[in-house]
């Protein structure tokens, strides 16, 4: 090469490939980490570069094991179902066996409409008619053996009627009781009118079916039309 000359043209030529053999590489590197892109590969994925040894031998470091991840659990529900509990189901006892269902010891259970508790028999005064002569009141066998207070005061009333003349019998309908109950009762209107100075001989009893069912039974009293006037 002694004695050769570059050209300027050559010159040229040499400093454009000094150029491009430094500028390329350089852009190329920027342009990597411009995109986010790491020039060399860090995860252990890219190429294997093994280290000389100091005998010059190279020794390849182990590639590493790929694992996979846990395959995701099933996602689990907070709140556990709850059957629903049929209230008709036989109820469970303490050891887990099901037992029968008894109604309580009570003979009206379940009630029924014909367990209905029954209204209580009534008794006293209902009416009274002075002008026609008439009056009505209700007895109760089963809890009287004599009148009331309030049905003594009407009869007070009622022999004040002007159907009431001077030897007037008394008609007194009665239900058709047994025997027993019929007596207290005749004896009981005796007594009553008694005590309002009525003689047992003006008193007359005349008896009307009456439904065996009832608890209470009315009274009729009335003077009737064929009286002697006094």
């Amino acid at each position: 090469m002694k004695g050769y000359e570059f050209t300027d043209r050559g010159k040229f030529i040499i400093i454009v490939l000094v150029i491009a053999i430094l500028v390329i590489p350089a852009t190329v590197i920027a342009f990597r980490v411009w995109n986010g892109s790491d020039p060399l590969p860090s995860n252990g994925n890219g190429p294997h570069i093994s280290e000389p040894t100091p005998d010059g031998s190279q020794i390849e470091d182990p590639l590493p094991v790929a694992t996979e991840a846990p395959p995701d659990d099933p996602p689990v529900d907070p709140v556990d179902p709850v059957d629903p509990v049929d209230p008709f189901d036989p109820p469970v006892v303490s050891n887990g066996e099901q037992g029968s269902f008894d109604p309580p010891d009570d003979p009206d259970y379940p009630p029924g409409e014909d367990d209905a508790p029954s209204r209580p028999p009534e008794y006293g005064p209902v009416s009274i008619n002075l002008s026609g002569g008439t009056m009505r009141f209700l007895y109760a066998p089963g809890l009287q053996n004599t009148l009331d207070d309030d049905t003594m005061s009407m009869l007070g009333e009622f022999i004040t009627s002007p159907r009431n003349t001077n030897g007037s019998n008394i008609l007194i309908e009665i239900p058709d009781l047994p025997a027993g109950e019929r007596s207290v009762l005749t004896t009981a209107i005796t007594d009553a009118f008694t005590q309002h100075g009525i003689a047992q001989r003006n008193l007359t009893f005349e008896t009307y079916t009456a439904n065996s069912d009832d608890r209470s039974y009315e009274v009729r009293l009335s003077f009737p039309a064929t009286s002697s006037p006094k």
